[in-house]
């Protein structure tokens, strides 16, 4: 799930949204879950998840109770209890039908969907943290040389024939594609810069807008759709502002 992304949709709720009542259910689950965090009962609480869960890139998703339970000393530590400690049931934030913990010193660490399952826990902890830095060295050596750094990478996704970065780094936001075939190890194909970030309003989404000349390549997140088939990452090409095509991305890690 894309942690900066997601603490910016938080500031713009609160600044343009009102606390919506909230079902004593949801307020009760909330208090289970921060009883059950607070005595580490990781088995208990791996029942209460949406699998899979995700974390941060380009740390690994956990996919089911198993890998919860065996990850959970990593992701929850002593500041997270601490932080829990000034929970309140009017802290709970509606948003889409899912409810997050925001105000109070909470900025969106922990949702929960309709069903009162954890949706996603938006809190790293500093050995999830060392642990994704590791990684993100690891994987710095398996990239072209002139793409491999960045402050943070927003999202890793290919089609049947592009593989896609989009990436934060100290000039502003990097699109960088290779084309099928190719691995991140070779020059990548398309390489743009000083891209254009945009939440989609109150209803959650994002675009990333890249100019090359005449064409135009928007990478959207869309969080809200019809079908589900209408929901994901998408790469729309345009040309001289005509729509070209719209290919539907595969989020990967």
């Amino acid at each position: 799930m894309r942690s900066i992304a997601i603490l910016f949709i938080t500031i713009f709720l609160l600044s343009n949204s009102c606390q919506a009542s909230v079902d004593t259910s949801i307020i009760k689950r909330f208090r289970l879950i921060i009883r059950l965090i607070e005595s580490d009962n990781a088995k208990e609480l791996a029942k209460l998840v949406q699998y899979p869960l995700k974390r941060n890139n380009p740390l690994p998703d956990l996919k089911n109770s198993n890998e919860f339970i065996s990850y959970y000393p990593i992701m929850f530590d002593n500041a997270f209890k601490d932080l829990l400690k000034k929970y309140n049931d009017s802290i709970i934030f509606e948003h889409n039908y899912s409810y997050g913990l925001v105000g109070g010193g909470f900025s969106g660490e922990l949702w929960i969907d309709e069903d009162g399952k954890i949706s996603a826990i938006n809190y790293i902890s500093h050995a999830e943290e060392k642990k994704k830095q590791n990684l993100i060295e690891k994987i710095r050596k398996e990239i072209y040389p002139t793409v491999n750094k960045w402050d943070q990478n927003i999202i890793v996704a290919k089609s049947e024939k592009l593989l896609i970065r989009l990436d934060r780094i100290e000039e502003g936001i990097r699109y960088v594609c290779w084309t099928k075939g190719k691995t991140m190890k070779e020059q990548p194909d398309i390489v743009l810069n000083n891209g254009n970030e945009e939440a989609q309003g109150t209803m959650g989404g994002w675009t990333w807008t890249f100019k090359n000349g005449d064409w135009t390549y928007i990478v959207v997140d869309a969080e809200m759709c019809d079908e589900p088939k209408g929901c994901g990452f998408f790469l729309e090409l345009l040309f001289k502002k005509q729509i070209k095509s719209i290919t539907k991305l595969k989020e990967i890690k």
